[in-house]
């Protein structure tokens, strides 16, 4: 358990695990405001906790709904993040010793979210640009650069394309 975990955090909302560490979300965790969400970073046997919050935490952003780990970077949803509008969503990049910062987008951008050695993958299954709800999935850099927006090319309403993600 996170070392200030509270009954109700949801701690293990989300986990990833990668080459040397461990990524617990806890979206319901109320560290920057109720249910902003903090995340924990471990190494593999437990130890070494690392507790990542957001600069700019708020209520219900729901930080940690999704993690990721690649070779060195951490990403993390935050879908409630209101940032770009109501429910817009943000996906933050972080180096696996928690330092970074994030990138934002729209219709609960981060809800899911997938890393692999070069590449990050961010699903936003709410996306509206090719009908309500017909969904988008950003691919970046590790470094959170060089976004591409990819939508189905038979994008219809109520698809939600981007509702899971992953990356080789």
């Amino acid at each position: 358990t996170g070392s200030n975990s509270d009954a109700g955090d949801e701690f293990g909302h989300s986990v990833a695990v990668g080459a040397n560490k461990v990524v617990i979300g806890a979206p319901k965790a109320s560290t920057g405001g109720k249910s902003s969400g903090i995340v924990y970073v471990y190494d593999l046997d437990g130890t070494n906790e690392i507790m990542i919050t957001p600069s700019d935490a708020a209520n219900n952003d729901n930080f940690g709904d999704s993690v990721g780990i690649g070779t060195n970077k951490i990403v993390v949803g935050a879908i409630g993040n209101d940032d770009d509008g109501s429910l817009s969503g943000s996906a933050y990049v972080y180096n696996l010793d928690g330092t970074g910062s994030d990138a934002a987008g729209s219709d609960k951008f981060g809800e899911t979210i997938a890393i692999g050695n070069n590449k990050i993958v961010v699903g936003a299954q709410f996306d509206d640009d090719d009908g309500a709800s017909s969904g988008a999935v950003y691919v970046y850099d590790l470094d959170g650069t060089n976004e591409v927006k990819i939508t189905s090319s038979d994008a219809a309403g109520g698809d939600q394309f981007g509702q899971s993600v992953a990356v080789g």
